[in-house]
């Protein structure tokens, strides 16, 4: 199990399979957001190696239900596996990352940075360079540099899954607005659903776990990072580039840094770097609350 993305999957499985006891390849598919070959094939390459036992002893096809179970093996591995990864983020296949960077450009190649000549494409590598500077995993970092594609662009569901996996199309599915209130919908349009859009995200924040909130913080970090740069150019002026009020836009960012932080300490991100440094951004651009 070489590749470092079936690595990843494999070890996940195993936390799952070591946490459950046991679990049919039908779940897994679907806590995991793999095709139904995908994690068959993963589980028989884990079964291969000795990691998993199947119910009944035959090789797992297509469209056959079975039932997986962590041996002791896999218990062991698992352990190994836990010790060499690093506390930090981890080692990234930079050619994947490059990949998705590619894949993301071609996506926004048409569009630009609210009222600027600025690409586009230059938000989603500044959320990029804040998930891998506050330790994402390479999926999660994959996930911010695709995180508006389903929202704004023709990419599909399909297509993220086929380049990059069922667990980024997850991240990225999670990430996106409502499509019914965005996809193909003119932007003067937007205005309309504004409020309902960001009541939804911020609801969507609060019942999410702590990888999604890393995604959240590095998104609204870098709009108001490059909100800063404008306040200073333009003074009050650049409110009017917005789909809302100065007074609305303050409220969805403290309700945001309020929801970053809510509910069971595990899912928190309070002590990043990127949510010290969003909540003094809000600071400057809103003053204290």
């Amino acid at each position: 199990m070489s590749d470092p993305q079936k690595k990843e999957n494999g070890r996940r499985v195993l936390e799952f399979l070591e946490k459950k006891q046991t679990a049919t390849n039908t779940l897994l598919a679907k806590e995991f957001s793999l095709e139904e070959g995908e994690i068959n094939k993963l589980l028989n390459e884990l079964r291969r190696d000795g990691l998993v036992l199947f119910q009944q002893e035959l090789h797992l096809t297509r469209g056959e239900l079975i039932m997986a179970k962590i041996t002791s093996r896999g218990s062991a591995a698992l352990l190994l596996m836990k010790s060499e990864k690093p506390s930090q983020g981890g080692v990234y296949d930079l050619d994947r990352i490059s990949r998705a960077v590619s894949f993301a450009a071609r996506a926004h190649k048409d569009e630009f940075r609210k009222g600027s000549s600025v690409p586009y494409i230059v938000h989603p590598l500044d959320v990029l360079s804040v998930l891998l500077k506050n330790g994402a995993s390479e999926d999660l970092a994959i996930a911010g540099v695709l995180h508006d594609v389903l929202e704004d662009t023709p990419v599909t569901r399909e297509d993220i899954r086929k380049n990059f996996g069922g667990t980024v199309v997850r991240l990225v599915e999670a990430a996106s607005e409502s499509e019914k209130l965005t996809r193909g919908i003119p932007n003067d349009q937007k205005k309309k659903t504004w409020k309902l859009r960001k009541t939804e995200r911020i609801e969507k924040t609060k019942n999410s776990g702590r990888e999604l909130r890393l995604l959240f913080c590095a998104d609204k970090l870098a709009n108001i990072r490059d909100l800063i740069c404008d306040v200073r150019e333009e003074g009050d002026g650049v409110w009017s580039k917005f789909n809302a009020s100065r007074e609305d836009e303050e409220w969805y960012y403290r309700e945001m840094a309020s929801a970053l932080i809510s509910g069971q300490e595990k899912s928190s991100i309070a002590g990043t770097s990127a949510y010290v440094e969003l909540v003094d951004c809000i600071r400057q651009v809103f003053g204290s609350s």
